[in-house]
């Protein structure tokens, strides 16, 4: 049904809507579980199945969110890396620029972002997963990538060049 690489990939959407490890946990956890309900025999629906829940229930808390927001006492964790001194210039300046083009994207960005540029699916899949036409996928994914050069520069323009076709 649903195997350790499976859930990896679950869990990996999960983390590119709600951008928290235990969010994202937390959100496969409800998914697989209301999923074992209605249990799916084709592994595949299984999983589109539960990636809908995860996106369903994400949509959901969002909207509840927005309308009361709350605020997150949990303290971070500040343990120390012992890291390359060469090296942490230009992680410090790769993960700058992660967050500022992360940042500027909606929750429904960065799902189209992640199931392109990480789950490797192509407009096409997109288009028939949600059900509408491929044009519209590619405009989307035009528009993504021009609003993620506009913040980040043009040290990204090169990312997806071809791709989604």
């Amino acid at each position: 049904m649903l195997d350790r690489g499976r859930l990896q990939r679950l869990y990996r959407y999960g983390y590119s809507l709600t951008r928290d490890e235990h969010s994202a946990y937390d959100l496969l956890q409800d998914a697989v579980e209301a999923a074992l309900r209605k249990s799916p025999h084709d592994p595949q629906a299984m999983l589109r199945y539960v990636r809908t829940i995860m996106r369903n229930r994400f949509i959901d808390e969002y909207r509840r969110e927005q309308r009361h927001p709350t605020l997150s006492l949990d303290e971070q964790d500040d343990c120390p890396v012992d890291i390359d001194p060469r090296v942490l210039e230009e992680v410090v300046i790769a993960q700058h620029d992660l967050d500022v083009a992360i940042a500027v994207l909606g929750p429904m960005e960065r799902e189209l972002l992640f199931l392109w540029a990480v789950e490797g699916y192509t407009a096409q899949e997109l288009a028939d997963q949600t059900g509408v036409p491929r044009g519209t996928v590619l405009a989307r994914l035009h528009r993504l990538r021009s609003k993620i050069v506009r913040h980040v520069g043009s040290d990204v323009r090169a990312v997806g060049e071809g791709g989604g076709q």
